[in-house]
């Protein structure tokens, strides 16, 4: 367990502006809070609030909410005590566990402290040690300075089978841990079990998360006459999912927010070139396929995307594969062709940063693409090679899932394949429903959000109210307005906890509430009312809604009344009589209201 007094302190240390600014750079503040678009589900229009006074967030579109562990655990899809660990290890908080530190092997914790600890060992042989001097040369050729290696931590995995092994042992670590990290692979000799370290000899490139902790590593050969694959990365482990991560996307993410476009390109020295020549705003895929995942971390920063591949028959291949992907999340994509035979690395070693600058720039739109690399491999003047290159075409835009981006595009097409608009639209709607499903091109789907529970928009209100102005509305409510009026069992209950305790109770004892209970508590601290202005006070707000909710009390009361048999018509009457009376007085404002609400409170049930 983590002593409930931990948790206040390591509350107290992550301001929530700051801990979902750094998730989420395009934060802003708007009057007296910080909006932007919701990481937890796609939209056009900033709904995600997050109030710095409350220390709380809530969306009002897909309706989560809570205070900053919540954030931590939806957007890590994470469990409550790692959240805690999180956000412990960013404000530098120790936790010490009740009944003793829980098991460490496999725990994400100690996996982020392994990874840290291990890029610390490497980078401290390449920059120091002996053993790194041949390391230190190759990237004097490559032309990467110290500063540079200093920034990305690139470091050197010594020559030998225990060089890590030995080194994390003395530290405490054991070797179920290490592997579990991805860092030893296990082995067998002579019938005995051991581990040796999976890298060796190797410069190390650590990868990091988007919060710029090293969740794995990527080693490459320094001699290209020596055997072994050219990379070793990471397997997959509790921390790194090769389909999930872009090198450099720490360092990248905020300068994407800015320009609102990522460049991708394909090694990671390629993107610490790119980094070194200011052109910040650009991640690498590491050599692997890019997935709807990479696609989806994107576009919560980016409106457009420019893939900078090689330029070979594999580099266009994957240039082709990655747009479709890229269209399917919405994103504008365009297509650098680089010279043969160079990389950007190359390219801007030999010309400069400007010679790549200017390639992004001038780069083509991916059908465009498509069609100049379709038109030089097929002979359009024969009717089949040009059937090929439609279909093709079509097989991009249909991908497209907005109409208003697809129409543009099959005007786009049209006119660079000299077919008319309404054709190929044609074809296009007949391809479509000839189609199946687009198959998803990654291991993992996006569930389908459920829509938020809705609540009665008075009772929300109210509860707003008594949040954001309890000492004025606290005592009307307590005194004039029955917690059994309010039709939602929630908001009743969180009425009935406010007639007794300080809004306060509502943030400090977060945790204690269930999660819809605290999608309601974040969603009525958050943002003050809207009705507020500066002719009506909290007060008078107050005064308006107290009838209202008595109007619908009698108004229940009404309609019982015609279905009850056991009245005189006489005793009918009066009694209709009374309750219309009371309806119109209650509708007449305050001064009306209150004395026939003050009569049948003293009135006995």
């Amino acid at each position: 367990m983590i002593p409930k007094a931990t948790i206040e302190e390591i509350r107290s240390r992550c301001n929530v502006v700051e801990v979902v600014g750094s998730y989420l750079p395009q934060l802003r503040r708007r009057g007296s809070t910080f909006k932007c678009n919701c990481p937890f589900h796609q939209e056009k229009t900033p709904s995600f609030t997050v109030n710095e006074t409350r220390q709380i967030f809530h969306c009002f579109g897909c309706g989560a909410g809570g205070d900053v562990f919540r954030f931590v655990m939806e957007y890590e899809k994470v469990d409550f005590v790692t959240a805690v660990k999180i956000l412990a290890e960013r404000a530098g908080v120790e936790i010490v566990y009740e009944g003793g530190q829980p098991e460490k092997s496999g725990d994400k914790d100690a996996l982020y402290k392994i990874h840290r600890e291990a890029a610390a060992f490497y980078h401290r042989l390449l920059t120091e040690g002996t053993e790194g001097a041949e390391a230190r040369r190759y990237l004097e050729e490559r032309d990467l300075p110290l500063d540079i290696i200093k920034e990305f931590q690139i470091g050197f995995a010594p020559n030998g089978w225990d060089g890590l092994m030995k080194r994390a042992l003395q530290k405490g670590y054991t070797a179920e841990q290490l592997e579990a990290a991805g860092l030893v692979v296990p082995s067998e000799r002579k019938g005995e079990k051991g581990h040796y370290d999976r890298f060796r000899n190797r410069i190390m490139f650590p990868i990091c998360d988007p919060m710029g902790r090293v969740i794995g590593f990527s080693g490459r050969i320094m001699n290209k006459a020596e055997k072994g694959a050219k990379y070793v990365n990471s397997p997959e482990t509790l921390l790194f999912r090769k389909n999930q991560v872009l090198f450099a996307f720490d360092k990248a993410r905020k300068p994407i927010v800015e320009a609102r476009q990522a460049i991708v390109v394909e090694g990671q020295i390629d993107a610490i070139r790119c980094h070194q020549a200011g052109l910040n705003n650009v991640v690498a895929s590491q050599g692997t396929a890019l997935t709807e995942n990479h696609a989806r971390l994107i576009q919560r920063y980016a409106d457009e995307v420019v893939l900078v591949l090689d330029s070979d028959t594999a580099g266009i291949k994957a240039a082709l594969a990655s747009s479709e992907i890229f269209i399917a999340a919405e994103l504008s994509v365009r297509v650098v062709t680089l010279p043969e035979k160079e990389d950007p690395d190359s390219l801007i070693r030999k010309k400069g940063s400007e010679a790549l600058a200017g390639l992004v720039k001038e780069a083509p739109a991916a059908l465009d693409f498509l069609i100049d690399c379709l038109g030089r491999q097929e002979d359009m003047n024969t009717e089949a090679g040009r059937m090929r290159v439609v279909k093709a075409v079509l097989n991009l835009i249909r991908h497209c899932p907005s109409a208003a981006r697809r129409d543009p595009m099959i005007h786009r097409a049209a006119d660079l394949l000299h077919i008319s608009p309404q054709a190929l639209g044609q074809d296009l709607r007949r391809e479509q429903r000839k189609q199946r499903p687009v198959p998803r091109r990654m291991e993992e789907t996006v569930p389908k959000t459920a829509p938020p529970k809705t609540y009665p928009k008075e009772e929300i209100s109210l509860l707003e109210l008594l949040v954001h102005h309890y000492p004025d509305v606290q005592p009307l409510i307590h005194d004039y307005l029955p917690s059994r009026y309010l039709a939602d069992p929630l908001c009743r209950e969180l009425v009935e906890l406010l007639m007794v305790d300080l809004p306060e109770t509502l943030t400090e004892g977060f945790q204690d509430f269930d999660e819809e209970t605290q999608r309601v508590i974040s969603r009525v601290q958050v943002e003050e009312s809207r009705t507020i202005d500066d002719e009506t006070s909290p007060a008078d707000l107050a005064q308006r809604y107290i009838p209202l909710f008595w109007r619908r009390q009698l108004e229940r009361e009404q309609s019982a009344l015609s279905k009850c048999t056991d009245l005189s018509n006489e005793e009918r009457f009066r009694e209709s009589t009374r309750i219309r009376h009371d309806l119109h007085a209650l509708s007449n404002g305050w001064a009306y209201a209150r004395p026939i609400i003050e009569a049948h409170l003293h009135t006995p049930s």
